[in-house]
């Protein structure tokens, strides 16, 4: 039985996404990894990113809401969401019950600097194929 062959618009999609992980280091997420299907939110990913960045000011949140510290964060994010665009929350901080958060270090002027540790911490992932429902 002759190979069936791939459609060319699957061979360019694959194409990009060898290139994002293989030149630029880019994470792949599985379907199950996206649990915030409305807003799209890889909440694993970003918990991680910010315990890795922002331990100091999640302990402060963690000290006044204990284990509900994780669903203020992601409800401040969902909120905001709502009348922010993501581009601007990544520009700028997220604040939670008056703490802020970063989602993302710019590249430093200098690989030197304090901040470039924070940078190489930072989380670029896709999901190739995401469906919306068991249909789409």
């Amino acid at each position: 039985m002759a190979k069936r062959k791939q459609a060319p618009e699957l061979t360019f999609q694959q194409h990009i996404a060898d290139y994002l992980v293989r030149e630029h280091k880019y994470g792949v997420l599985e379907q199950a990894d996206i649990n915030d299907t409305e807003h799209f939110i890889a909440e694993d990913q970003l918990w991680a990113f910010l315990n890795a960045t922002q331990a100091d000011t999640l302990k402060k949140l963690t000290d006044d809401y204990g284990t509900d510290a994780r669903e203020e964060v992601f409800r401040a994010l969902r909120q905001e969401l709502e009348h922010t665009p993501l581009w601007m929350l990544l520009r700028h901080k997220l604040q939670v019950r008056g703490l802020e958060f970063r989602l993302y270090y710019p590249k430093p002027r200098s690989m030197e600097s304090v901040s470039a540790e924070k940078f190489e911490q930072n989380r670029i992932t896709f999901r190739p194929h995401f469906y919306f429902d068991e249909t789409n």
